[in-house]
């Protein structure tokens, strides 16, 4: 394994004081393991590894996911706060320098710490989290890896939608809002896919949400199609804008239906400031919207 630098702990005894920490329920000790775990990991991803440190690093990144758990499991708020900054800056390095792998390995391990905590009802570190993979999506936009922006929209999903079942309102806001951003994003660097990953997404989370009678989730929804149609006469595809306007119009529809008739009017408003005059509903852009759809199941499949 890579060397640290004289005085700094080798990586296998820090693992084990996180674990030791994580079971005695000691925050401190949990959060300093995973600063320097974070610190290990990030130095490997700046080098000009090996296969072996690459290896290495990995092997970190796991651990640190399952230090994560154990601490999510035992209710540990702060220390899983911790957790979810520290993987979220391993995946945002990883991100930068185009370490898809570790990127990859880093923001599983951040989805499923984030359905531990949605589990356990841990409204502010899943909040985190959210935050966290916003930032991750952000960062991958500008690299424009598609891969690795779907995998960030799908788990911001299941946090939003996860938060309206078990009553995690900011948590659930949080991930909706940066859905949206990384849509708006998408849309500026002409990522078509990702844009439309970004809108199917968050048409399941509005219809959700009116279904279960989420107003403010709801709400955030069809503003989040409004920050995203706002930057569509700029660089929208014609693809793009039929998905928001199907989308509107289905959360339209069934806010109408359910009672929500402030939900149902956003969306109306919105729907109406979409850019639509010639756009026709033509039979590639429903094939592109399948194909995004069918990628999006072997994604969760996968994981």
């Amino acid at each position: 394994m890579y060397s640290l630098d004289e005085g700094e702990l080798d990586e296998s005894r820090i693992i084990e004081a996180g674990i030791m920490a994580g079971n005695m329920r000691d925050t401190k000790g949990v959060v300093e393991a995973f600063e320097k775990l974070k610190a290990f990991t990030v130095k490997l991803i700046y080098l000009n590894t090996t296969g072996e440190h690459e290896l290495d690093a990995k092997a970190v990144i796991i651990a640190m996911g399952d230090i994560g758990e154990l601490v999510a499991e035992n209710r540990m708020e702060l220390a899983s706060i911790a957790a979810a900054r520290e993987l979220g800056e391993v995946a945002k390095a990883a991100a930068e320098h185009r370490r898809d792998a570790l990127a990859v390995k880093a923001t599983s391990i951040l989805g499923n710490l984030a359905r531990v905590l949605v589990e356990k009802n841990m409204g502010t570190a899943t909040k985190t989290v959210a935050e966290t993979l916003g930032n991750f999506g952000k960062v991958s936009v500008g690299q424009k890896s598609e891969n690795q922006i779907s995998m960030a929209e799908i788990f911001l999903m299941q946090i939003a939608e996860g938060g309206l079942r078990e009553g995690l309102e900011e948590a659930s806001l949080t991930a909706i809002n940066s859905l949206g951003d990384i849509g708006v994003a998408s849309v500026e660097e002409g990522l078509e896919e990702s844009v439309i990953g970004a809108e199917l997404l968050l048409e399941e989370v509005g219809t959700l949400a009116v279904r279960v009678k989420r107003e403010p989730e709801a709400k955030a929804v069809v503003h989040a199609f409004g920050i995203i149609g706002k930057v569509f006469p700029q660089r929208g595809s014609k693809t793009t804008v039929v998905q928001a306007a199907w989308s509107l119009e289905i959360i339209r529809v069934l806010a109408e239906e359910g009672g929500l008739k402030s939900v149902a009017r956003a969306a109306k408003v919105a729907l109406e400031s979409l850019k639509t005059a010639g756009v026709r509903d033509e039979e590639q852009n429903l094939e592109k919207i399948q194909e995004i759809k069918k990628f999006h199941r072997k994604l969760l499949e996968r994981k």
